[in-house]
């Protein structure tokens, strides 16, 4: 598969794992099972910000500069988005050492591997 292609769909995967990681926990619904909630009020409007921009705005901007962009600073732009994702997706699944959740034990390591994948496609896309 070409590179740009498959960092384009390595973008698409970061997306559905952020998707699914956030749905997995309301999985129990499905069968009818209770769902605790915590009563710890709103959450912080710049964590909800941040988790979209990291869900969604980064891997759209790198897929746009991957897809739509020939010039060497768009790829290194995707490099760094590339390598912020996958460092995010690294930490993001060391939590589960500090609060295990079995649910998600499916769903980070695939995404920290994902990830890692990307930052290594980027850099290379981006050194051509």
């Amino acid at each position: 598969m070409e590179l740009r292609k498959r960092i384009a769909f390595l973008w698409a995967l970061v997306m559905g794992g952020f998707a699914i990681h956030s749905l997995a926990d309301l999985m129990p619904l499905f069968w009818s099972e209770e769902i605790s909630v915590s009563d710890a009020g709103t959450a912080p409007v710049g964590m909800l910000v941040f988790m979209m921009t990291v869900s969604y705005l980064v891997p759209v901007a790198g897929m746009l500069c991957v897809l739509y962009s020939s010039s060497k600073t768009a790829l290194v732009v995707n490099a760094v988005l590339g390598v912020f994702t996958g460092l995010f997706c690294i930490f993001h699944m060391a939590e589960l050492v500090s609060g295990f959740n079995p649910v998600q034990l499916a769903i980070l390591p695939v995404m920290a591997v994902v990830g890692v994948l990307l930052a290594v496609d980027s850099i290379k896309a981006a050194r051509k």
